[in-house]
C-alpha cells in the first residue's frame, strides 16, 4: 500500500510541475469560458481566443527552454 502512495505521490507532484498540463487546463478554461460567457454574441471570434491561447501556450513553453527572467533559479 505504501508503494502505490508513493506511486500516486510522484504522480501528483510531476503533474504539478508539468508544462503540458497547464498549457492543456489554459486552453480547456479558455474554451469554456468562451462558451459559457457566449463571447462570440460580444464580438469575440473563436479564432482570437485560440490566438490568446497559442501566445500564453508559447510563453509557458519558450519559458521553459530559455527562461524570460534571467535571475530564474533552476530547482
Amino acid at each position: 500500500m505504501g508503494a502505490i502512495k508513493n506511486i500516486v505521490s510522484d504522480f501528483i507532484n510531476s503533474l504539478k510541475n508539468s508544462k503540458r498540463v497547464l498549457t492543456g487546463i489554459l486552453t480547456v478554461l479558455f474554451m469554456f469560458a468562451y462558451e459559457y460567457f457566449g463571447l462570440e454574441e460580444k464580438g469575440i471570434s473563436r479564432e482570437s481566443v485560440n490566438n490568446a491561447v497559442m501566445t500564453i501556450v508559447a510563453l509557458i513553453l519558450g519559458d521553459s527552454i530559455r527562461s524570460v527572467n534571467p535571475e530564474k533559479v533552476e530547482q
